[in-house]
């Protein structure tokens, strides 16, 4: 059987320091600077388990726009709408809302009759009342 002499070959002597230059605050860059651990598979194993400092952790860069998205889909809008309401894509209005219930979506046919009966709906008296001013302003015979 033969040793292993590579520069690496001292694993927890590697994993030692690098779990003390992380506790010490020092993000993974500072740390493969130090060590000169060039390979990030060698240099993310003696760390693994040590949690990141603060300083190294970005808020989320969305979250407004996150709860935003959320509570429109609650009201019931599409994709399509909270997209066009937030100007973000649709990838990831998806990953935000995906836990949410799904809005009840109608067939292009099923929006065309209620839209139909909507505009209907206001259509009709205007024609009635024109209908019998008409009729009124006919002579009799």
């Amino acid at each position: 059987m033969t040793a292993d002499t590579g520069k690496y070959a001292d694993f927890e002597g590697v994993r030692g320091q690098a779990v003390a230059l992380r506790r010490e605050g020092l993000s993974l860059r500072q740390i493969r600077d130090r060590l000169r651990i060039y390979n990030n598979g060698l240099l993310h194993r003696p760390v693994k388990g040590e949690p990141a400092p603060e300083w190294t952790k970005r808020p989320n860069a969305k979250d407004d726009l996150r709860d935003r998205a959320r509570e429109l889909r609650l009201q019931g809008m599409t994709y399509d709408q909270i997209q066009v309401e937030l100007g973000c894509s649709k990838s990831s209005i998806s990953l935000w809302v995906r836990d949410l219930p799904k809005v009840d979506h109608r067939t292009p046919a099923e929006q065309g009759r209620e839209a139909a009966l909507k505009r209907w709906a206001h259509e009709s008296p205007l024609r009635e009342a024109a209908r019998q001013t008409a009729v009124q302003a006919q002579p009799s015979r």
